[in-house]
């Protein structure tokens, strides 16, 4: 690959740098001794000044209960925020932007988790120009703000990118917050920084922020091409709901939750424990269909906390976790009760969802749309090959594509005043 490939955090798939065993055990003892010298100094200082030492708080569970406790608790939570990046569709023009919306919110670079997709058979890199592609261009918008990243190369699959999510979002502790927001959202929480928006919803025992789309679309419906300047919201100043009303879809978005919640394959909701493992499965057999739609699925819960510490949480079962027979039709992990909530010895002390509410700017509709939707339609449709589809549909929801591409891009736009747009 183009050597640009190797600056962001490259794909486990990929060798790993050559480092010589003498010297990367030099460099941890050097690392151990400077760390061990500063907690010895550190413990000195502290008693000459009478200042109580404190230790990092660890979540505690019932012994008895089997419980393995998760991570250390930071004093403070950290805050991250998780995005994919479709560069392929204009996607590093809306990078500036997004960038700078979310340190402007108190998001520190370090903490951001990136994961690019290109596909080089359709959209190959050129060697004899300034810009050789859409990866290059979006890559060095990331490299000049020292912000690291995960190259996934390959034709964009919503599936394939719910696993690397999974995988990336380990990086976060169990109490952590998490920012998820696609790179062509940006959220409005009604403050100027989260950092003191998050600490009060800990305060209120709030584990989830749930967001409406407000689709943004230019004056005048035009998908017109993305600039790195003005202001997004200059450029695409009328406020729509375009999600909802095209394709019927939900226009609800899980944008942000602690480190132990996971969100579905469209980001819509937090999983509950209850449906946790049977939704995240794989097939049960070759050739057959997950519980999440997709056939030969691999099996994703082990990548999530919810396997980790599934006696952490309180599962609720809701009627249609019931077959006809009143029978439990979820698969729970070992040892856990699903309760329906009516119980009056209801575990108190178990993790149940809690949420309130906030927005999303949701800035689609420019001209990257037209080739996206394209292009995803004719692989979640399996025109692009029939090869082991049997003529069949890959996923089922190429439905919304296909709903896109009739009502918005092959009509040039948003229809603004049937969808009564404003400013």
């Amino acid at each position: 690959p183009p050597q640009h490939h190797l600056r962001g955090t490259p794909d486990p798939q990929a060798d790993k740098p050559i480092v010589r065993k003498g010297a990367m055990l030099t460099i941890r003892s050097l690392v151990f001794s400077v760390h061990l010298y500063a907690i010895v100094l550190l413990a000195i200082i502290c008693g000459m000044m009478g200042v109580p030492q404190t230790t990092a708080k660890i979540a505690i569970f019932n012994s008895d209960s089997g419980v393995t406790p998760p991570e250390k608790l930071r004093p403070t939570p950290r805050i991250w925020l998780y995005t994919s990046v479709a560069v392929d569709y204009n996607g590093a023009a809306l990078l500036p932007h997004f960038i700078n919306h979310y340190l402007d919110l108190g998001v520190e670079r370090q903490h951001f988790l990136v994961v690019v997709n290109h596909n080089p058979e359709k959209n190959p890199e050129r060697k004899d120009v300034d810009s050789p592609g859409p990866l290059w261009d979006a890559t060095s918008i990331l490299d000049s703000w020292g912000i690291k990243y995960r190259v996934w190369l390959g034709q964009y699959s919503s599936e394939k990118l719910l696993k690397i999510r999974y995988e990336m979002l380990n990086n976060a502790s169990w109490d952590d917050w998490i920012i998820h927001a696609d790179s062509d959202e940006f959220h409005d929480y009604g403050v100027t920084n989260v950092k003191k928006y998050f600490a009060q919803a800990d305060k209120e025992g709030v584990n989830e922020i749930k967001g409406v789309y407000v689709d943004r679309v230019s004056e005048t419906g035009k998908l017109q091409r993305l600039s790195v300047s003005p202001h997004l919201f200059k450029q695409f100043p009328l406020k729509c709901q375009v999600i909802k009303e095209v394709t019927g879809s939900r226009d609800t978005k899980a944008m942000a939750y602690k480190g132990y919640w996971r969100s579905d394959r469209g980001n819509h909701q937090v999983l509950r424990p209850a449906r946790a493992k049977s939704w995240m499965a794989g097939s049960p057999r070759p050739g057959a269909t997950s519980n999440r739609g997709v056939v030969d699925a691999e099996n994703l819960y082990p990548l999530t906390p919810y396997s980790r510490n599934p006696k952490a949480y309180l599962y609720l079962c809701q009627p249609h976790d019931y077959d006809e027979r009143g029978l439990l039709a979820v698969d729970l992990p070992p040892g856990v009760t699903c309760y329906t909530g009516k119980e009056k010895n209801i575990p108190q002390d178990l993790i149940v969802r809690k949420s309130k509410t906030a927005t999303v700017n949701h800035f689609k509709w420019h001209s990257g749309l037209v080739e996206s939707v394209k292009d995803r339609l004719a692989f979640y449709k399996g025109t692009d090959t029939n090869e082991g589809q049997d003529g069949k549909p890959r996923y089922d929801w190429f439905k919304d594509s296909e709903k896109l591409l009739a009502a918005v891009v092959e009509q040039g736009g948003v229809d603004i005043k049937s969808l009564n747009c404003k400013a």
